[in-house]
């Protein structure tokens, strides 16, 4: 599990939220991605968090540069994240060229 410590490191993070009772849809080449720290926060256990990120469906992940939210990825009604690991690769990439 993650806090709110590690979601607003610096640097570039990627987090999924989720919840435990939809740990089958999980997404599981998160640990696949490149140049950024990988987490997953289950929101049954931080509702405070979910509130503050406005997650309203899980699961959700979302790159974090420097504790800002960069881009964002949600699944669709069916809680099945439909964004590939290619489009947020990219965006991972692309936080990286931010400010360049």
């Amino acid at each position: 599990q993650t806090d709110v410590v590690r979601v607003s490191q610096d640097g570039i993070v990627a987090v999924e939220f989720n919840a435990g009772w939809n740990s089958a849809k999980n997404v599981t080449w998160l640990k696949d991605l490149k140049d950024c720290k990988r987490h997953r926060l289950l929101i049954d256990n931080a509702p405070k968090l979910a509130s503050k990120y406005k997650i309203v469906v899980v699961p959700t992940i979302v790159i974090f540069k420097d504790g800002e939210e960069l881009s964002r990825f949600q699944a669709n009604i069916m809680m099945d994240m439909e964004a590939t690991i290619k489009e947020v690769q990219s965006a991972v990439d692309d936080a990286h060229m931010d400010g360049f």
